[in-house]
């Protein structure tokens, strides 16, 4: 399969990598810095659990200047527009493009721009970038994910489904891709801006059991409203820890996670790179809590801390 991957920050590289190590044509569509370090040093990944490290040679692309198979956007949520006039040029009979990345609330306008072409879909992994070095972890708790928005199950997407899983990504199939990126967005918001209050450091927001507290609280009652809403997208493991177990098993939980590199790696990096990102998505968020009826007053007392600390 030719594979464009358009981003080449964290997710893009480390999906990039594992995609060509499995025998898939994969291009980079990359510019200024990124892109000289893509071409004089390679795809450098670094499995931060076994500490291998692989370099991987990349064609790196200025533009969209043929037809793959498929074009993985892996940029932030903010930068989704911007990705489209880049997909455009090649009309209606282009590539599929699966926008990878939390895209709630912005889904119909995509599909509106793309057309049948446009699927969505969120890595399961996380990692930070030191220069050209990738340093990356595949979260087991949490599945790539793969919709088909006009076809759930379609061929096309357990096609695609197959690949990720054939270079090492667990996937899941959702048939609701707005209701799953705004349960992850109930899920990862709270987390963020928890780090803002605690200045984006893991260890400090372990330590501070009242903030934890504040975190814990704000997703538990965005799920249950979005859940009075009707969205059934919410994972099986985070409704086991945020609703159906006393909230003291959550905050233990994300106090041993944060305390080890899985708090920087899963969550602060990205926090700390994606301010802009992060707030659109509270925003998001909010109003889709908003709409559901139910109130979250401890989602809005955390929010109200915007990016201080």
């Amino acid at each position: 399969m030719r594979i464009v991957v358009l981003g080449g920050g964290v997710i893009g590289s480390v999906y990039a990598g594992r995609l060509a190590a499995a025998g898939h044509q994969v291009a980079v569509l990359a510019r200024g810095r990124r892109a000289a370090e893509l071409r004089g040093d390679g795809l450098v990944l670094e499995d931060a659990v076994t500490g291998q490290r692989t370099i991987t040679p990349v064609e790196v692309l200025d533009a969209l200047d043929d037809i793959p198979d498929l074009v993985l956007v892996a940029v932030r949520r903010d930068q989704f527009s911007g990705a489209l006039s880049l997909l455009t040029p090649v009309g209606a009979a282009g590539p599929d493009v699966l926008f990878f990345g939390n895209a709630a609330g912005h889904t119909a306008d995509l599909r509106s721009a793309l057309g049948a072409r446009a699927l969505f879909g969120f890595p399961g992994a996380g990692g930070v970038r030191d220069g050209a070095v990738v340093r990356y972890v595949l979260i087991r708790q949490q599945n790539t994910m793969l919709s088909d928005p006009d076809q759930p199950g379609s061929p096309r997407v357990r096609r695609l489904a197959g690949v990720f899983r054939a270079a090492g990504f667990p996937t899941v199939l959702s048939g609701d891709a707005e209701g799953w990126l705004t349960a992850h967005a109930a899920f990862v918001v709270p987390i963020a801006f928890a780090l803002y209050r605690d200045g984006v450091d893991p260890g400090r927001l372990a330590a501070d059991p009242a903030t934890l507290r504040l975190m814990v609280s704000a997703t538990r009652q965005a799920f249950r409203a979005l859940r009075r809403a009707g969205n059934r997208q919410i994972p099986g493991n985070l409704r086991a820890l945020y609703v159906a177990l006393p909230e003291r098993f959550a905050v233990a939980y994300w106090r041993r996670m944060l305390a080890g590199p899985r708090g920087e790696l899963w969550f602060a990096g990205h926090t700390r790179a994606a301010p802009e990102e992060m707030s659109s998505l509270a925003a998001a968020l909010q109003e889709n809590v908003r709409r559901a009826g139910g109130a979250a007053p401890a989602l809005d007392d955390l929010l109200a801390t915007g990016f201080a600390g």
